[in-house]
């Protein structure tokens, strides 16, 4: 049925002429009333309606049962088209409902993963950032060129701790500094070392 088409049309084609009338000329009159009654009867309307079709009749003017059953097949035909509307809405609400749902699942469902994979590479990033897990390499490179945790110094320093470093730059820097002074100081315990040997064999040749 096309949008054009009513749902009483193709009934009316075929009774009103049986009952004397022409469908062209009289079936919109039908329709009309059913468009405009279709969340209740009206029967003043219809009564109405009936009287002046049993009047046009050519054939069935004087055939009350006619109208009569005429009138209860177009409250009838009415009432199953505004219930079947009805239903197919509250399904087609339903659907929709439906893939609202599911659509917003999804959404739910990719946002929670997509925070899930945030957070690894979050995790990630601080293990790798961390000194502990670095070569001595990387960090004389951080030591040397370093980054900055996106603050100034004094900005993250609190006043009594500008000794301590705040950067992971700092942190580097510290830690080679550690190195370097051990080193110097293995250093320095071997030339004392060698020293005293140095001396212990010279008092040994002069006794």
């Amino acid at each position: 049925m096309s949008d054009e088409d009513h749902y009483l049309d193709s009934y009316l084609s075929e009774i009103l002429p049986a009952l004397g009338l022409d469908a062209e000329t009289y079936a919109p009159y039908v329709t009309g009333y059913a468009n405009e009654n279709d969340d209740g009867d009206d029967g003043e309307s219809l009564d109405e309606l009936m009287e002046l079709l049993q009047a046009s009749s050519e054939s069935h003017a004087d055939d009350d049962a006619a109208w009569a059953n005429l009138r209860k097949e177009i409250i009838q035909r009415r009432d199953d088209y505004v219930s079947g509307e009805s239903a197919r809405k509250e399904l087609q609400a339903l659907e929709i409902q439906a893939t609202t749902h599911a659509n917003l699942q999804k959404e739910i469902d990719l946002a929670q993963k997509n925070a899930v994979e945030v957070e690894a590479r979050k995790q990630m990033e601080l293990e790798s950032n961390k000194l502990e897990n670095m070569s001595k390499d990387k960090i004389a490179l951080m030591a040397m060129y370093g980054y900055e945790d996106g603050n100034d110094n004094n900005e993250t320093q609190n006043d009594g701790e500008s000794d301590k470093p705040v950067t992971n730059r700092d942190v580097a820097a510290a830690m080679n500094r550690q190195n370097t002074q051990k080193q110097k100081s293995v250093q320095t315990q071997t030339k004392q070392e060698a020293r005293q040997e140095t001396k212990k064999s010279e008092g040994g040749q002069n006794g």
